[in-house]
């Protein structure tokens, strides 16, 4: 696509069902509401983990195995729902979403064995991948490029209430039972449809009669060939993005065997350990919030994938070193979390800028690789798990080093 039709393409995606002159206030908290929960559904359960295993009478690694799964199950989903909302339409693709994820959630309650909750939780993150793949690809719909950037930072500082608060909720309900957990974020679901059903409208029309599976391959591999000025930019800004985030998902996927089996920290203390990452992530998310602009995105990005892998070596240094104590480790875990605040709405911003009319599935094809490359490295942790944080901390770091990598090959405006 050259560059008048690619002006023409974003001139059409602004001038859609909606524009950035006539966007209800509440729509981009609602699309914040709703991607929150994807964290939801993550980390309401971590202090509950190790509970959970005692009561399906296994390790700690069984019970994280769910949380790999779902990164996996969630790319699944968020790859096929994105190109199907170009095609059918982004409220078709919700409902459905919500609807798995409310049924199979409220199930978990009731299960007996790992196994079953692994199966219940691969499909949830399939509803749920559903559910939220709309939203990036909701908000290109309807807001101008210059905005972009601050848009999505505005929906990711929405996001990030809910890993603040959903450790400590998670604790709270604990007394009345894990199974209460599952029950509260599927009333949540629950909620979340009902608003989306009432007061939310459609930021892309699409009908049944355009539904094609095979075309989600021919958007995505458009998505993925897509040249600006000769080179493959778009699929860099991605694949960069991803790796980088997936550090932030291998942590959160073993941030239960990090504080609570390492360092043997209680279920009350390890939200506020958590939440730490949390604030400092909110804290340069709104950074981004109110000084990104198109002309610092690339420096923005840069500087946090530059921060990220600073502090992940020094991490391997302390633990390698044998000073691994809570006040050693917990500082630089917090800004190798809060550099996404920097990388996610930067990165966002540019690669969400090279698509209009493909706006589902370029999202579908960044999220896709963002929990598939989460729920794979969460694994491998897994397989090299020996009682230390060395295993994780390798893992994050070759992510990173590579995120860094590909980022240096980006050039240009």
């Amino acid at each position: 696509m050259n560059v008048s039709q690619e002006a023409a393409a974003a001139a059409a995606a602004a001038t859609g069902p909606l524009n950035g002159a006539r966007v209800p206030r509440y729509l981009i908290a609602f699309f914040g509401a709703l991607v929150a929960l994807g964290p939801l559904s993550m980390d309401a359960y971590l202090s509950a983990i190790p509970l959970m295993a005692e009561d399906f009478g296994v390790g700690i690694v069984e019970v994280n195995n769910t949380l790999s799964l779902f990164l996996i199950g969630y790319a699944i989903g968020q790859f096929f729902g994105g190109s199907f909302s170009d095609q059918i339409g982004r409220k078709r693709i919700g409902y459905i979403g919500l609807s798995v994820y409310v049924t199979t959630t409220f199930a978990m309650a009731f299960v007996a064995t790992v196994e079953q909750m692994l199966v219940l939780r691969f499909f949830q993150a399939v509803g749920g991948g559903f559910s939220t793949v709309i939203c990036m690809a909701s908000v290109r719909d309807i807001y101008p490029l210059e905005e972009l950037g601050r848009r999505f930072a505005t929906v990711t500082m929405i996001v990030l209430v809910a890993p603040l608060v959903a450790p400590a909720l998670g604790s709270l309900m604990l007394p009345l039972g894990w199974q209460s957990i599952f029950l509260l974020k599927a009333a949540y679901a629950v909620g979340l449809f009902i608003v989306y059903a009432l007061i939310v409208p459609e930021t892309r029309a699409g009908g049944w009669a355009q539904l094609s599976a095979l075309s989600i391959f021919r958007q995505c591999a458009r998505v993925l060939v897509r040249r600006v000025d000769g080179r493959m930019l778009p699929l860099r800004y991605a694949l960069s993005m991803a790796l980088s985030a997936s550090v932030l998902m291998t942590f959160v996927t073993n941030a239960a065997f990090v504080y609570m089996e390492y360092f043997a920290v209680s279920a009350a203390v390890f939200p506020l350990l958590f939440g730490l990452s949390v604030l400092g992530f909110m804290s340069l998310n709104l950074f981004s919030m109110r000084r990104l602009t198109s002309r610092n995105a690339g420096r923005f990005f840069r500087s946090g994938l530059r921060i990220q892998i600073a502090a992940i070596a020094l991490l391997l240094v302390v633990v390698g070193s044998g000073a691994t104590h809570l006040w050693t480790v917990v500082p630089l875990i917090v800004v190798m979390m809060s550099t996404l605040g920097l990388v996610g709405p930067a990165g966002s911003a540019r690669y969400m800028g090279f698509f209009a009319e493909l706006a589902g599935s370029a999202s579908s094809v960044y999220t896709t690789l963002m929990f598939a490359l989460g729920g794979i490295l969460g694994a491998l942790v897994g397989v090299f798990y020996d009682g230390t944080l060395l295993p994780m901390l390798g893992v994050m770091a070759c992510a990173s080093l590579l995120a860094n990598l590909i980022a240096l090959s980006i050039r240009g405006p």
